[in-house]
């Protein structure tokens, strides 16, 4: 299960999921239209000459109820350090918006990596609201920046009560 799981994020190394672009909006050609939204949004000197998208689409599901959440948009970007640079330009930037609406972007893993990231989401928002920097790195693992001693105290009282 564990080769497979490898397998499946190599597979998946230069994709980039984007977040919160409504659907339909994209028309009739995602690919050119992902490739000149990241261009214009990032700035085209942001990214090489080479930069270009393979294919993007749509997560595809069952047809969605009215008022659900658009579906994640997945980008396989033609070079994996355009996606990097896209990925680290996008976290840098306040703000990403294509048509008026904001759009995040992550990289897109597995199932399972995802599930085992998801476990640090109440440690993540605590360490915002500390102000705290960390990172999540591959696989499953979140580095936390050096802490004094009463933050550090005030975390783990905070973990210790729930």
């Amino acid at each position: 299960m564990a080769k497979q799981d490898d397998l499946e994020n190599r597979l998946r190394r230069n994709n980039a999921r984007l977040v919160g672009i409504l659907e339909k909006v994209e028309g009739t050609n995602p690919t050119e239209f992902f490739e000149k939204s990241v261009k214009e949004q990032l700035g085209s000197e942001t990214l090489t000459p080479l930069f270009a998208i393979d294919r993007a689409h749509r997560v595809p599901t069952h047809p969605l109820p009215p008022g659900a959440p658009p579906r994640p948009v997945l980008m396989k970007v033609l070079h994996y350090r355009e996606r990097d640079i896209i990925l680290r330009k996008a976290r840098d930037l306040p703000e990403i918006s294509i048509n008026g609406h904001k759009v995040s972007f992550f990289p897109d893993y597995s199932m399972e990596v995802q599930k085992r990231r998801v476990r640090f989401l109440d440690i993540k928002r605590r360490l915002r609201g500390l102000n705290v920097s960390y990172s999540m790195i591959y696989l499953a693992k979140l580095r936390v920046a050096a802490l004094g001693r009463s933050a550090l105290s005030q975390l783990m009282i905070g973990w210790v009560i729930q």
